[in-house]
C-alpha cells in the first residue's frame, strides 16, 4: 500500500513532464557545419494563432573551439542561454514556454548538437520581440562567462483567433497561418479571405526558393479554406504564398512528420 501511495504521488510529476513535446534537430544546419542557433534572424520563428497549439523547434550547435576577440582560443565548457534581467519568460507570448529536455538548465556543452522547443497555446495576439542572453564559458576559465551576447532579433507573431473577417461585405484579402503548423499528418488547412469571387493561386517553395507545388483555387467573397496535401513533402521548412488579383501574401510552413 505504501508503494502504491508513493506512485500516486509521483504521477502528477510524470504527467507534467510528458506535456513537453520532443524537439527535433535541423539536420541540414548541422550538416553544413552551422554553429550557433537555427533558425537564424532572417528566417526567424514561425507565426501562431490564439487558441491553436504552437511549436517551434530550435537547433543548438556548439563548437568545441572558437577564437574570440584578442585572439584567445576558447575550448567550450558550455554555452548557456539566459533570460536577461528585466524580461519575463524571454518575452515569449503568453501561453508559450521554452524547454530543453536534454539540458533543462540550458547549459549546452561544447562539441554538442541538441535542440530546444517553444511550445504551448498562445492566449493573446500581437508581435512579441524575444530577448536571449548567451554566455560563453571556457574550460580555461571555469565558472566565469568569457563573453556575453544578447540576441534581440527573434520575434513571434500571434494572430487573433478572430483574425479572419467572416462578414463578406467587409472582407479584405488576408492569408492566415496554416493549421496545423508544424504539419504532422497528410494535410494542413490554409484559410484566407477575399473581397470578391474569383480565382487564387497557392504556391509552395522550399527554403532554397524552388517551387514544389502550385494549385489554382476558385474562391468566394469572404472566408475561403483550402486543405493542402503535404504527403509528398519531406520534413523541413517551406514557404507558401496565396496570390489573388495581383496581391500576394507569404507565410512559412514547417513539415515535421
Amino acid at each position: 500500500m505504501k508503494k502504491i501511495y508513493v506512485l500516486l504521488m509521483l504521477l502528477p510529476l510524470f504527467s507534467l513532464k510528458a506535456q513537453v513535446p520532443t524537439c527535433s534537430i535541423n539536420p541540414t544546419f548541422i550538416h553544413n557545419h552551422g554553429e550557433g542557433i537555427w533558425p537564424d534572424s532572417a528566417l526567424n520563428f514561425v507565426s501562431g494563432t490564439v487558441g491553436q497549439p504552437y511549436v517551434q523547434n530550435i537547433t543548438v550547435n556548439v563548437p568545441l573551439d572558437t577564437t574570440v576577440s584578442g585572439g584567445f582560443t576558447c575550448t567550450y565548457q558550455y554555452f548557456k542561454l539566459n533570460a536577461p534581467s528585466g524580461t519575463t519568460n524571454y518575452g515569449l507570448p503568453p501561453g508559450l514556454s521554452l524547454a530543453c529536455t536534454a539540458y533543462p538548465n540550458f547549459e549546452f556543452p561544447g562539441n554538442d548538437s541538441t535542440c530546444m522547443i517553444i511550445y504551448g497555446t498562445p492566449t493573446a495576439a500581437g508581435t512579441y520581440s524575444l530577448t536571449f542572453s548567451i554566455g560563453v564559458y571556457c574550460t580555461q576559465i571555469p565558472g566565469t562567462a568569457l563573453t556575453t551576447e544578447t540576441l534581440t532579433y527573434y520575434r513571434i507573431i500571434i494572430n487573433a483567433a478572430t483574425g479572419i473577417e467572416t462578414n463578406a461585405a467587409n472582407a479584405a484579402f488576408q492569408v492566415m497561418q496554416n493549421n496545423p503548423n508544424p504539419v504532422i499528418g497528410a494535410t494542413t488547412n490554409v484559410k484566407f479571405t477575399t473581397p470578391s469571387d474569383g480565382k487564387a493561386k497557392m504556391t509552395v517553395f522550399n527554403i532554397t526558393g524552388q517551387k514544389i507545388a502550385d494549385k489554382d483555387i476558385v474562391v468566394q467573397r469572404g472566408e475561403n479554406s483550402y486543405d493542402f496535401d503535404a504527403t509528398t513533402l519531406e520534413n523541413g521548412i517551406y514557404l507558401y504564398s496565396i496570390e489573388y488579383n495581383g496581391q500576394k501574401q507569404i507565410r512559412r510552413m514547417v513539415v515535421a512528420k
